[in-house]
Protein backbone atom coordinates (compact mmCIF):
# COMPACT_ATOMS: atom_id res chain seq x y z
CA UNK A 1 0.00 0.00 0.00
CA UNK A 2 1.33 3.42 -0.93
CA UNK A 3 2.08 5.93 1.83
CA UNK A 4 3.09 9.57 1.44
CA UNK A 5 5.04 11.31 4.22
CA UNK A 6 5.52 15.06 4.46
CA UNK A 7 9.06 15.74 5.66
CA UNK A 8 11.56 18.46 6.44
CA UNK A 9 15.30 18.02 6.54
CA UNK A 10 16.79 18.45 10.01
CA UNK A 11 20.45 18.50 10.95
CA UNK A 12 20.65 18.51 14.77
CA UNK A 13 24.00 20.31 14.65
CA UNK A 14 22.19 23.41 13.40
CA UNK A 15 20.44 23.86 16.73
CA UNK A 16 23.32 23.79 19.19
CA UNK A 17 26.32 25.91 20.11
CA UNK A 18 28.18 22.86 21.40
CA UNK A 19 30.83 21.13 19.31
CA UNK A 20 29.35 18.00 17.79
CA UNK A 21 30.63 16.08 14.81
CA UNK A 22 28.57 13.88 12.54
CA UNK A 23 29.87 12.23 9.38
CA UNK A 24 28.50 13.38 6.06
CA UNK A 25 26.08 10.79 4.75
CA UNK A 26 28.02 10.50 1.49
CA UNK A 27 31.26 9.92 3.40
CA UNK A 28 29.86 7.33 5.78
CA UNK A 29 29.40 3.81 4.42
CA UNK A 30 27.65 2.64 7.59
CA UNK A 31 24.08 4.03 7.97
CA UNK A 32 23.74 2.23 11.30
CA UNK A 33 26.59 4.29 12.75
CA UNK A 34 25.14 7.50 11.33
CA UNK A 35 21.72 6.65 12.75
CA UNK A 36 23.15 6.12 16.24
CA UNK A 37 25.11 9.38 16.13
CA UNK A 38 22.12 11.27 14.75
CA UNK A 39 19.74 10.07 17.46
CA UNK A 40 22.34 10.64 20.18
CA UNK A 41 22.87 14.23 19.06
CA UNK A 42 19.15 14.87 18.66
CA UNK A 43 18.44 13.56 22.16
CA UNK A 44 21.08 15.86 23.66
CA UNK A 45 19.40 18.78 21.91
CA UNK A 46 15.94 17.81 23.20
CA UNK A 47 14.64 17.58 19.65
CA UNK A 48 11.97 14.93 19.87
CA UNK A 49 11.48 13.16 16.56
CA UNK A 50 12.61 10.18 14.51
CA UNK A 51 13.90 10.33 10.95
CA UNK A 52 12.09 8.35 8.25
CA UNK A 53 14.91 5.82 7.91
CA UNK A 54 18.38 5.21 9.21
CA UNK A 55 20.98 7.48 7.65
CA UNK A 56 18.44 10.15 6.68
CA UNK A 57 17.94 13.69 7.99
CA UNK A 58 14.33 13.72 6.77
CA UNK A 59 11.74 13.93 9.54
CA UNK A 60 7.96 13.53 9.34
CA UNK A 61 6.44 16.94 10.15
CA UNK A 62 3.68 15.18 12.09
CA UNK A 63 6.27 13.75 14.49
CA UNK A 64 7.81 17.09 15.50
CA UNK A 65 6.51 18.19 18.90
CA UNK A 66 5.83 21.82 19.78
CA UNK A 67 9.02 22.35 21.76
CA UNK A 68 11.19 21.00 18.96
CA UNK A 69 9.30 23.02 16.35
CA UNK A 70 9.89 26.21 18.33
CA UNK A 71 13.63 25.50 18.25
CA UNK A 72 13.55 24.81 14.52
CA UNK A 73 11.48 27.91 13.70
CA UNK A 74 13.71 30.14 15.83
CA UNK A 75 16.73 28.96 13.85
CA UNK A 76 14.89 29.49 10.56
CA UNK A 77 14.12 33.09 11.54
CA UNK A 78 17.78 33.99 10.99
CA UNK A 79 17.10 33.53 7.25
CA UNK A 80 14.06 35.84 7.11
CA UNK A 81 14.37 39.12 5.22
CA UNK A 82 12.97 41.73 7.61
CA UNK A 83 14.45 44.95 6.27
CA UNK A 84 14.15 44.98 2.48
CA UNK A 85 10.74 46.60 1.70
CA UNK A 86 10.39 44.53 -1.47
CA UNK A 87 11.27 41.22 0.19
CA UNK A 88 10.01 41.81 3.74
CA UNK A 89 9.07 38.55 5.41
CA UNK A 90 10.51 36.40 2.64
CA UNK A 91 12.29 33.17 3.51
CA UNK A 92 12.77 29.95 1.58
CA UNK A 93 10.56 27.11 2.74
CA UNK A 94 12.03 24.27 4.77
CA UNK A 95 14.16 21.80 2.86
CA UNK A 96 12.43 18.46 2.42
CA UNK A 97 9.20 17.45 0.73
CA UNK A 98 7.15 14.37 -0.03
CA UNK A 99 8.49 10.89 0.64
CA UNK A 100 6.79 7.96 -1.11
CA UNK A 101 6.78 4.57 0.61
CA UNK A 102 5.25 1.31 -0.51
CA UNK A 103 5.24 -1.79 1.66
CA UNK A 104 7.55 0.06 4.10
CA UNK A 105 10.15 0.68 1.39
CA UNK A 106 11.18 4.28 0.60
CA UNK A 107 10.78 4.63 -3.17
CA UNK A 108 11.04 8.39 -3.60
CA UNK A 109 12.44 11.06 -1.31
CA UNK A 110 13.32 14.72 -1.83
CA UNK A 111 16.63 15.43 -3.52
CA UNK A 112 19.08 18.32 -3.25
CA UNK A 113 17.24 21.68 -3.34
CA UNK A 114 13.86 20.04 -2.75
CA UNK A 115 11.59 21.79 -0.26
CA UNK A 116 8.04 21.90 1.10
CA UNK A 117 6.89 24.19 -1.70
CA UNK A 118 7.32 21.27 -4.09
CA UNK A 119 3.91 19.99 -2.98
CA UNK A 120 2.58 22.09 -5.87
CA UNK A 121 4.41 19.78 -8.26
CA UNK A 122 2.80 16.72 -6.70
CA UNK A 123 -0.63 18.33 -7.11
CA UNK A 124 0.09 18.73 -10.83
CA UNK A 125 0.36 14.95 -11.11
CA UNK A 126 -3.40 14.73 -10.55
CA UNK A 127 -4.13 17.66 -12.85
CA UNK A 128 -2.22 16.24 -15.82
CA UNK A 129 -4.38 14.99 -18.70
CA UNK A 130 -1.94 13.54 -21.23
CA UNK A 131 -0.42 10.06 -20.87
CA UNK A 132 3.20 10.90 -21.77
CA UNK A 133 6.12 11.05 -19.34
CA UNK A 134 6.43 14.36 -17.49
CA UNK A 135 9.08 15.66 -15.10
CA UNK A 136 8.23 16.24 -11.46
CA UNK A 137 10.68 18.47 -9.63
CA UNK A 138 11.68 17.08 -6.25
CA UNK A 139 15.16 18.62 -6.33
CA UNK A 140 17.99 17.14 -8.34
CA UNK A 141 18.05 14.41 -9.37
CA UNK A 142 14.35 14.47 -10.27
CA UNK A 143 11.87 11.88 -11.54
CA UNK A 144 9.27 11.43 -14.29
CA UNK A 145 5.68 10.23 -14.07
CA UNK A 146 2.86 9.33 -16.43
CA UNK A 147 -0.84 8.55 -16.03
CA UNK A 148 -2.79 5.93 -17.93
CA UNK A 149 -6.04 4.09 -17.20
CA UNK A 150 -6.16 5.17 -13.55
CA UNK A 151 -2.55 4.16 -12.90
CA UNK A 152 0.33 6.54 -12.14
CA UNK A 153 3.79 5.28 -13.10
CA UNK A 154 6.97 6.76 -11.65
CA UNK A 155 10.51 6.52 -12.98
CA UNK A 156 13.77 6.21 -11.10
CA UNK A 157 15.87 9.31 -10.34
CA UNK A 158 17.51 11.10 -13.26
CA UNK A 159 19.16 14.37 -14.19
CA UNK A 160 18.38 13.93 -17.88
CA UNK A 161 15.94 15.99 -19.91
CA UNK A 162 12.92 14.02 -21.08
CA UNK A 163 13.84 14.81 -24.71
CA UNK A 164 17.23 13.18 -24.19
CA UNK A 165 15.79 9.86 -23.02
CA UNK A 166 14.79 7.25 -25.56
CA UNK A 167 13.14 4.88 -23.12
CA UNK A 168 11.96 5.83 -19.62
CA UNK A 169 11.70 2.80 -17.34
CA UNK A 170 8.90 2.48 -14.80
CA UNK A 171 10.18 2.00 -11.26
CA UNK A 172 6.79 1.48 -9.63
CA UNK A 173 3.07 2.13 -10.13
CA UNK A 174 0.22 3.29 -7.89
CA UNK A 175 -3.53 3.56 -8.24
CA UNK A 176 -4.51 7.16 -8.95
CA UNK A 177 -7.26 7.08 -6.31
CA UNK A 178 -4.84 5.83 -3.66
CA UNK A 179 -2.38 8.56 -4.61
CA UNK A 180 -5.08 11.23 -4.41
CA UNK A 181 -6.19 10.09 -0.96
CA UNK A 182 -2.62 10.25 0.33
CA UNK A 183 -1.88 13.62 -1.28
CA UNK A 184 -5.03 15.12 0.28
CA UNK A 185 -3.63 14.07 3.67
CA UNK A 186 -0.31 15.77 2.87
CA UNK A 187 -2.01 19.04 1.96
CA UNK A 188 -4.02 18.95 5.18
CA UNK A 189 -0.89 18.21 7.23
CA UNK A 190 1.07 20.98 5.54
CA UNK A 191 -1.65 23.55 6.24
CA UNK A 192 -1.69 22.43 9.86
CA UNK A 193 2.11 22.71 9.94
CA UNK A 194 1.82 26.27 8.62
CA UNK A 195 -0.68 27.15 11.35
CA UNK A 196 1.61 25.72 14.03
CA UNK A 197 4.47 27.85 12.71
CA UNK A 198 2.23 30.92 12.65
CA UNK A 199 1.20 30.36 16.28
CA UNK A 200 4.87 30.11 17.30
CA UNK A 201 5.77 33.30 15.44
CA UNK A 202 2.88 35.18 17.02
CA UNK A 203 3.97 34.01 20.46
CA UNK A 204 7.42 35.40 19.63
CA UNK A 205 5.81 38.72 18.59
CA UNK A 206 7.18 38.43 15.05
CA UNK A 207 5.66 40.82 12.52
CA UNK A 208 4.08 39.34 9.40
CA UNK A 209 3.69 35.99 11.18
CA UNK A 210 1.06 34.76 8.71
CA UNK A 211 3.14 35.64 5.65
CA UNK A 212 6.35 34.18 7.08
CA UNK A 213 4.58 30.96 8.09
CA UNK A 214 3.33 30.58 4.50
CA UNK A 215 6.85 30.96 3.16
CA UNK A 216 8.35 28.55 5.70
CA UNK A 217 5.68 25.89 5.19
CA UNK A 218 5.53 26.24 1.41
CA UNK A 219 1.73 26.47 1.37
CA UNK A 220 -0.98 29.13 1.76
Amino acid sequence: MIELINTIEINPLKYTKEDFELPEITDDPDPEEYFLKFTETASRLALNFNEIQKGSNLVNIENIDDESLETIVAAKLTEVEFYDPDERGFVLSFDGGIVVKKDDEVLIQPSCCGDLENIENWEKVLEKRSSGWTEIWIGHPWIFYKKENGIISFSDYTEANINDLEDVKTKFEVEEEDFKDELDKMIYQQVRFKNRISDILKKMNIENAKKISEFMSGIK
